[in-house]
């Protein structure tokens, strides 16, 4: 594994956006911008968009290289394998982390999302290379948060990163295979957040597991507000919550309003420990302590996308972290993951800002539907019950 230190870069400009808004106009001005070298790292690339904007690339002689992950949960997928196809057909290297048979990877999985152009600029993303995180324009797909950050100092540090990683006996070449090509899902989507660019910023990278305790700082820190979005959180035991969100109760502790919106799609809430438990717990604990702490999960019928894949916090509309960190026990601890962490009241107000309209369409606690007639049918026959009995006990 690497052992990267804590940097900090300052003067940054970064341009903030939202899938699935703006997330694929933003990927594919990035990329269109390349005019040298593109290194991409990223969990799964199955997107036919994305696809065509990297070929596209190298065809005007820009030198590309893409690292995936060599075994996602369900394996790789048709469409990627496809993906890959077409870019090794175009001249593009691509690599895969996957460990030779009796050997380990350095993480367990590499579930980084970023793209480095021109040793320039550098995009990284809470969301993977696919339709569900870079959607066409109009159409559905997850929420999530991005930043294309144009700074020399940034990229070069994401660059070092991705060579690091490049470097490793894991890393092996991969040829695809004729496939399915991805489609989008085809349901309309009304775009409501443009992309906006700011200047001025400071950026922390955030990498798992190097540096992953940068998020514990970040929620440390907090005075006002904490706003948390997240896919899932999961705790670390029955008895023990999970080390951010315990920071961020212990934050509510002390005064902090705190916000938590978890996602609501049927993997996230069909079983009896996950986000729709989360939910309660976290409201159990604020009702049982009087705390200014809230959580929500989703309502995905009004907001229009598919699912929240988010991994994004906001603390005091001062700073705001968009990562690929999923709060669990293996995200931090074992993966290799990215984010950064941006101080800069705009950016921080523009992710808020797309927070609050998540949040206003969610519920507190999902609760089970009211059987109205049951209720009719048991107070029927408590009626019945009690003109039986003065019937017969009280002529």
């Amino acid at each position: 594994q690497a052992r990267l230190s804590s940097a900090m870069f300052r003067n940054v400009t970064v341009t903030a956006f939202v899938a699935p808004d703006s997330s694929l106009g933003v990927f594919s001005r990035a990329v269109d911008s390349a005019q040298d070298r593109i290194v991409v790292n990223v969990y799964e690339l199955t997107s036919e968009n994305i696809t065509e904007s990297l070929i596209g690339a190298r065809m005007r002689g820009v030198n590309v290289t893409v690292l995936l992950e060599g075994g996602p949960v369900g394996g790789v997928s048709a469409e990627e394998k496809m993906a890959i196809r077409r870019l090794n057909q175009s001249g593009i290297s691509v690599f895969e982390m996957a460990a030779e048979e009796g050997g380990h990877a350095p993480y367990r999985y590499d579930h980084a999302k970023y793209v480095v152009i021109d040793d320039r600029s550098v995009l990284v993303t809470s969301e993977n290379f696919g339709r569900t995180g870079f959607p066409p324009t109009g159409v559905t797909g997850n929420r999530g948060w991005g930043v294309w950050i144009d700074d020399p100092a940034v990229a070069a540090y994401f660059r070092n990163l991705f060579f690091e990683d490049m470097s490793g006996p894991a890393i092996v070449p991969v040829y695809g295979s004729q496939g399915p090509v991805e489609s989008p899902s085809g349901i309309s989507y009304a775009p409501v957040f443009s992309p906006a660019t700011y200047y001025g910023a400071r950026v922390t990278p955030v990498v798992a597991p190097d540096t992953s305790s940068g998020i514990t700082d970040l929620l440390d820190s907090a005075q006002a507000s904490i706003e948390i979005e997240q896919a899932y959180i999961t705790n670390e035991s029955g008895t023990r919550l999970n080390p951010y969100l315990a920071t961020a109760i212990n934050a509510s502790r002390r005064g902090v309003q705190v916000r938590v919106l978890l996602d609501s799609y049927w993997y996230n809430t069909e079983d009896e420990a996950d986000n729709d438990e989360m939910a309660a717990l976290i409201n159990r604990i604020a009702a049982d302590e009087h705390l200014p702490l809230e959580a929500r999960c989703v309502d995905l019928s009004a907001s229009g996308f598919e699912k929240i894949h988010n991994k994004g916090v906001i603390v005091d509309d001062r700073a705001v972290l968009v990562s690929s960190i999923n709060w669990n026990t293996n995200s931090p601890g074992f993966n290799r993951e990215t984010g950064v962490i941006i101080e800069q009241p705009e950016v921080a107000r523009y992710f808020r800002t797309v927070f609050d309209a998540d949040w206003s369409p969610a519920v507190r606690s999902p609760q089970k539907s009211v059987d109205y007639l049951k209720i009719a049918c048991v107070i029927a026959v408590i009626g019945l019950l009690v003109i039986l009995y003065y019937r017969k006990h009280c002529r």
